[in-house]
């Protein structure tokens, strides 16, 4: 019987020897790893036994792949390698973040300030703008899928990850029509009418997100999934409190626009945005 792929000690790849495991979600355990070569540690994710013969999950988890391959840029989790395992599971071997997600922060601190907020932001955007320049839209932007790294400057670094739900331009689709994948309290309204979708969707995400971290919670906060999609597609956000400077909820409400023509054209142009807000942060 040949060894489980997860033992501490096993080498995958003749390279990426486990070391501990850290983490386990529905489609895929994730496990510390010493690389041999570099003496560096990663993250391996594999996908779990239990739901390798699944067709539809194992393809999303090759898509996650060719998706992350396409990416190269600071704040993108990077994808190192591919491989199967000896028992023939796929794995993915990532850049080992050590920080936090940006939920565990609201968690903690229930909001931040203005300055670190449009810091936050203005980094997810940079990573953004990188995933759609390679023809990809990211579709769960929300805070669980944002970590926060120790950084040497004054504020952390951002690092997008899991792009599990990602869609590649051109790709055949992977959901059922009708179905939408992603966090409910972060989609944008085109996507919950079933219509096209583009960049500015992931805009949407952020301005929900950005919205978030300035007052401590979600523009909407149904209990029932109707009424929130409802909220979605037809209500305002509530106005902000005296403590967020109007530029930057300016830029909030752009984002959180129910016509995609309404937002930001590029997430270039909202990080510019943010700049010019930042500038009146007292």
């Amino acid at each position: 019987m040949s060894a489980q792929p997860t033992a501490v000690g096993q080498v995958l790849g003749q390279r990426w020897r486990i070391d501990a495991r850290i983490g386990k979600g529905a489609m895929a355990e994730v496990y510390r790893a010493l690389d041999l070569q570099t003496a560096a540690y990663v993250a391996v994710k594999i996908l779990r036994s239990s739901v390798a013969g699944d067709p539809g999950i194992k393809q999303r988890f090759a898509r996650e792949g060719e998706v992350q391959a396409r990416l190269r840029h600071n704040n993108i989790a990077a994808l190192l390698a591919t491989g199967v395992t000896n028992t023939e599971q796929p794995y993915l071997v990532v850049e080992l973040l050590r920080g936090k997600t940006l939920r565990n922060v609201l968690k903690e601190e229930g909001r931040v300030g203005p300055r670190r907020a449009a810091s936050y932001a203005w980094q997810v955007l940079q990573g953004l703008e990188a995933v759609h320049q390679a023809g990809v839209l990211h579709r769960d932007l929300k805070p669980a899928n944002i970590m926060l790294e120790p950084s040497p400057g004054p504020v952390e670094r951002v690092v997008l990850i899991d792009f599990g739900f990602a869609s590649v331009e051109g790709s055949a689709k992977l959901t059922q029509q009708g179905t939408v994948v992603g966090s409910l309290r972060y989609i944008a309204p085109e996507r919950l009418r079933g219509e096209a979708i583009d960049h500015r969707s992931d805009q949407y995400g952020l301005g929900v997100i950005l919205y978030e971290l300035l007052m401590g919670h979600p523009p909407f906060e149904q209990v029932d999934d109707f009424e929130l999609v409802e909220a979605h597609l037809s209500a305002d956000p509530p106005p902000m409190d005296d403590g967020v400077p109007p530029a930057l909820e300016a830029v909030v409400r752009t984002a959180l626009a129910k016509d995609q023509d309404d937002r930001f054209e590029s997430a270039a142009a909202m990080a510019s945005a943010i700049e010019a807000a930042a500038r009146t942060i007292r």
